[in-house]
């Protein structure tokens, strides 16, 4: 599995709500836990996730409010 793959099996599952640990990560991926943790931490500088207070990485989703005049 190239790199890419292994990015984009992570993204997926972002992409469809799913909470990734870090384990699941190397699990999906063939990944070492401190490789997963990296390419977290990377995809994290470029598309909305972070780890929540249970170590899980999750879509940032960003409400819009409505304004009115």
């Amino acid at each position: 599995m190239t790199g890419h793959e292994r990015v984009a099996l992570v993204v997926w599952a972002l992409a469809h709500g799913e909470g990734v640990r870090t384990c699941d990560a190397v699990r999906m991926t063939g990944l070492s836990k401190s490789a997963a943790i990296r390419m977290l931490q990377g995809l994290a500088r470029v598309i909305p996730i972070y780890q929540d207070d249970n170590d899980i990485w999750v879509v940032c989703y960003l409400r819009e409010s409505s304004c009115t005049n």
